[in-house]
């Protein structure tokens, strides 16, 4: 009778067969998206050769070791890279995240899709104890602390297929962000430092179900859904089957196919997080644009509703 091996040596060797594995990853992927990650201010994270027991826990992949593959084998690219940036930021109580997603294909191997997320989450920290302490004396005014302390920060990823991983690392960049660089930034039609969120264009909203996770993660918790499960919804109603679709070679200055903004408890006195997201490619000759909106309150069911803009003729 064979003994079974231990979890541990079992992540050990799916960790090696990742390495090993990226051997193969097409060419074309490495150099598709080059630049993308280490753009003027971000500097290089290396992801090869960090200590992946902190990322990999029990605690954010209930179902780890029950597969020869990783937990996050099957994770959309925008969704790992969420995590993944949250694991060496850590969590902000009052935060709003800009997610940009494009996924690119060599001229000439069309098949061979490389994924360009960028991630700016803004703290809204400050701001928010500002407007919770109008009014209040000094003397009875919360710590910084209280409301989450930390920098704004850019983080920019290049992915890529290989064998048994959906959105390998191929290239990372971080860069810390000022009030003044933040200042200018739109959240799909506000301000992204501001704490009033965007709720997108009026329209025919039409509620959905709400998706589940599309891998076994931690997605709620008590304080509300992680921010990378709301964009795992979001992605969910608007790609649909389009989601494996390259959108061809990249091209400098394009806007980006997907756009999501994520407010964490943002402003009021409720425990919320609300999701406001657009994919401006739509493979539909009727369909221009696909706007979803999402909220939900603690760990409570949440709501997602869809919107259909009529393509321009």
């Amino acid at each position: 009778m064979d003994t079974p091996m231990p979890h541990k040596n079992r992540l050990t060797l799916a960790i090696l067969g990742a390495a090993l594995a990226m051997m193969t990853l097409p060419a074309c992927a490495a150099d598709a998206g080059a630049g993308f990650a280490s753009a003027p201010g971000y500097v290089e994270v290396d992801f090869d050769n960090l200590q992946w027991d902190d990322y990999y826990t029990a605690e954010r992949f209930p179902s780890q070791g029950d597969s020869v593959f990783m937990p996050d084998a099957d994770l959309i690219a925008p969704v790992r890279a969420v995590l993944l940036m949250e694991n060496h930021e850590g969590t902000l109580p009052h935060a709003r995240y800009r997610v940009t997603y494009d996924m690119h294909s060599d001229a000439e191997v069309q098949n061979d899709g490389t994924s360009e997320i960028e991630i700016t989450r803004i703290n809204l920290g400050p701001a928010f104890r500002e407007q919770a302490l109008e009014g209040v004396p000094v003397e009875n005014h919360a710590p910084p602390e209280a409301f989450g302390v930390g920098p704004h920060v850019s983080w920019r990823f290049q992915m890529a297929p290989i064998q048994g991983m959906t959105a390998h690392v191929v290239e990372a960049g971080r860069k810390e962000l000022s009030d003044a660089d933040v200042a200018g930034l739109d959240c799909l039609g506000m301000p992204c430092a501001q704490l009033e969120s965007a709720e997108g264009p009026a329209g025919n909203w039409v509620e959905q179900a709400p998706p589940a996770p599309s891998v076994d993660y931690r997605a709620v918790t008590a304080e509300g859904p992680d921010p990378g499960y709301v964009v795992d919804q979001m992605l969910a109603v608007m790609l649909g089957e389009d989601g494996a679709q390259p959108t061809g070679p990249a091209v400098p200055g394009r806007e980006p196919r997907i756009t999501m903004v994520v407010s964490v408890n943002a402003g009021g006195q409720d425990v919320m997080t609300t999701g406001l997201g657009r994919n401006s490619v739509v493979y539909d000759d009727a369909i221009g644009t696909v706007w979803v909106r999402s909220w939900q309150q603690g760990d409570t069911p949440g709501e997602i509703s869809e919107l259909q803009v009529a393509r321009q003729r």
